[in-house]
């Protein structure tokens, strides 16, 4: 029996209904030993699979993982239209489209990471030897994700076993080294497997020194990580399915170099950098003639850091946060007709924020500790529902997906104090502290409530005029409410001006339009998009005059780097990625992509906008033995940049890598081998966003490295 179009229309309007677009596919051809990527109609996301024409990428592990990338965000800014910012060799995070962090949303299966700070650590928490693929949203990922998502996605999917039909054991290690940092990269799992079961466990561990660059060793770019996972799967019932997942992640002794934070004089590191998920999921499969799938899930996740500052040889200042996460999820799945499906869902979490940090200054008799909030303890809690729709109205040429979510959000904060406390003691008899009584303090932020009620929608038109062609028009609204540390922060740079929230800024807004055009003869493959988004109070930094009063009840004003709303902004580019299988031994890649960000009202370049980059690869493959890849990565100068920011100059780096295939040993054991060499000139450049965040050094100089797999 067909389900009538015009009740799947009502449920649409009533139910939020969904937010669909065309599926993008990850499709690959099998040549022997090397994977070629292909974009077609594909399952995507887990919260919301099957259903979209976001302007999508997805990275299989094949792509990240034969290079041996530092961080996540190395192997991406390999991809058109995303590029890499640095706050040091492991602290890493990306920009896509012009729109840097936080305006993305970061996921690990599905499950949201929340931090506090500017440092770019979230992303760099990711174990890319545990990840068996990257979903990318580049553009308005609000219709399904709310808040936080007004430029786009990133969802980190763990590698998971499968059921087999008698118990099973299989796992692999590696080990690796690059010579750049003397990096040395180890990583294990083993698999346990059986007919209503999977158990995995996975690890890692790596140690890094100072890196090398083309003019000298840059000081203070060491890092040492070690992180360690359970998952686990049990399916007794066979349209039923329980999922859990454990994740830790533990970093120490990481050295930052951001300096429009801190003093150029300042040692900044990261001492410990704390991320732990855990995560449970039950799926009903096949519940009715319509319902195909009821996904319920809640997670919980806590990210932490501690940093320290040593500002100059009597000053040390130690900032500290935690961060805690909890969610809820429920996601059903509808088929109505082959052409008419629906996806509906609702979602909740709580986040949760209490941030502190310590200024010790040590003087001739005197040691001073004074406790300062960077920001108040904030929650912000957020609930909404959501929905996708697909229907393929004429099939084989014209699909239409609609979706629509709408949010309840709201930020409470207590009352910001500075000093929090202050306390003194005498250097020659430490163990007779003398504290302050009736310690006089300024208000810097009154305790307060933050409500707002959002909506996002998206709608998306596809044709095909031939089965190897494939047109799409995405338009959506987007929003983003503003994050606890632009609203609250404080943040004194020890030199003289300092960087302060806004309590009163305005929800962001952006209207996103893009048009792709797809061509794929199984050959040649072709994809090309391009993009122009509105945004609406965008959040930036202005320099200003902060006024607040003292503790002695007397207004000040100081200068100051405050959080604003610009009133118009556009975003505008185009990506083009091409694949070119030439014969079964040769086939070449290449991406070329550009972004270009004004600010409308002012008539100025914005911050933050990479400039136009390109890549090409060759690729050489000899059926069951190796695969061989050159390749040349360039950037042009950038010179359209913000009154505030420096012109960087272009550059072009060259890439080798060769990895064997899996060579057998015995009956189910093998071998793999990946070396390569990045930056094979050992060329002098610097990346333009690293160049905006204040990054004063140049870029790694060569690194050859290797990797050597064992799996059974």
């Amino acid at each position: 029996m067909k389900f009538p179009s015009f009740i799947i229309f009502l449920m649409g309007v009533f139910l939020a209904i969904p937010i669909h677009a065309q599926e993008l596919q990850e499709d690959t051809i099998q040549n022997d030993s090397i994977s070629q990527k292909r974009t077609k109609e594909a399952v995507v996301y887990g919260i919301a699979s099957n259903h979209f024409a976001f302007p999508l990428l997805v990275m299989n592990k094949n792509t990240f993982q034969s290079a041996t990338f530092f961080t996540p965000a190395d192997a991406m800014k390999m991809e058109p239209g995303i590029a890499m910012l640095r706050d040091g060799i492991w602290a890493t995070s990306v920009n896509i489209r012009g729109l840097s962090e936080p305006r993305l949303l970061f996921l690990i299966d599905d499950n949201r990471i929340f931090t506090t700070t500017g440092m770019a650590a979230a992303l760099s928490t990711v174990d890319l030897n545990s990840i068996e693929k990257i979903e990318i949203i580049k553009g308005a990922g609000s219709a399904l994700f709310g808040s936080g998502a007004i430029g786009g996605v990133v969802n980190f999917i763990t590698e998971r076993p499968t059921y087999t039909s008698s118990f099973q054991v299989k796992g692999k290690v590696g080990s690796g080294l690059h010579t750049v940092n003397n990096l040395w990269n180890n990583d294990a799992k083993i698999d346990l497997t059986n007919e209503n079961w999977y158990l995995s466990l996975k690890g890692s561990y790596r140690a890094a020194q100072n890196i090398q660059t083309p003019t000298g060793k840059l000081p203070n770019s060491q890092f040492n990580d070690v992180s360690w996972g359970v998952q686990g799967g049990m399916s007794y019932v066979s349209n039923q399915e329980l999922l859990f997942n454990y994740q830790h992640f533990e970093a120490w002794d990481i050295g930052l170099l951001e300096r429009k934070t801190f003093l150029d004089t300042a040692m900044v590191r990261y001492k410990n950098v704390k991320r732990n998920l855990f995560s449970a999921e039950y799926v009903f499969s096949d519940v009715g003639d319509y319902l195909k799938e009821v996904r319920l899930k809640a997670y919980t996740q806590n990210f932490d850091h501690d940093i320290e500052n040593i500002v100059n040889a009597s000053t040390v200042i130690l900032p500290s946060s935690l961060n805690s996460t909890w969610g809820l999820k429920a996601v059903s799945n509808w088929r109505f007709t082959e052409y008419n499906k629906l996806i509906f869902g609702a979602e909740s979490w709580l986040h949760d924020t209490k941030t502190i940090r310590k200024k010790i200054t040590r003087g001739d008799s005197i040691t001073t500790v004074v406790g300062e909030q960077p920001t108040p303890d904030t929650e912000m809690f957020d609930a909404g529902i959501f929905g996708q729709y697909r229907w393929e109205f004429s099939p084989h040429y014209w699909v239409l997906n609609a979706g629509l979510r709408l949010d309840y959000l709201q930020i409470s904060n207590d009352t910001a104090f500075q000093p929090v406390y202050r306390y003194t003691y005498s250097n020659s008899l430490p163990s007779e502290q003398k504290y302050v009584a009736n310690l006089p303090r300024m208000i810097l932020y009154e305790a307060g409530k933050h409500r707002n009620f959002s909506y996002a929608a998206q709608v998306d038109l596809t044709y095909y005029p031939t089965s190897i062609q494939k047109f799409t028009f995405s338009l959506s609204n987007s929003y983003r409410m503003a994050s606890i540390e632009e609203l609250f922060k404080y943040i004194d740079q020890q030199s003289g001006i300092i960087r302060v929230g806004n309590p009163s800024l305005k929800p962001e807004k952006g209207i996103f339009t893009n048009l792709s055009y797809a061509l794929d003869n199984h050959r040649f493959f072709l994809k090309t998009d391009v993009f122009i988004n509105y945004l609406f109070d965008l959040i930036t930094e202005k320099k200003g005059t902060f006024t607040y009063i003292n503790s002695n009840g007397i207004i000040e004003n100081r200068e100051a780097y405050i959080n604003t709303n610009i009133n118009k902004a556009i975003l505008y580019g185009f990506e083009i990625d091409a694949n070119w299988k030439i014969n079964s031994f040769l086939s070449t890649q290449g991406n070329l992509s550009c972004t270009f960000g004004k600010d409308i009202k002012e008539d100025e370049w914005l911050p933050q906008i990479p400039p136009l980059k390109g890549i090409l690869t060759l690729n050489y493959m000899q059926k069951n033995l190796f695969e061989i890849s050159l390749s040349a990565i360039g950037a042009a100068k950038q010179s359209k940049v913000a009154p505030e920011e420096q012109p960087t100059n272009g550059h072009v780096i060259f890439n080798a890598n060769i990895h064997s295939a899996k060579i057998s040993v015995g009956k189910a054991n093998y071998f793999q081998l990946l070396v390569g060499a990045n930056n094979i000139l050992n060329t002098s450049y610097h990346d333009h966003l690293d160049a905006t965040r204040g990054l004063i050094c140049l870029e790694p100089g060569r690194d050859i490295y290797f990797k050597l797999n064992y799996g059974w």
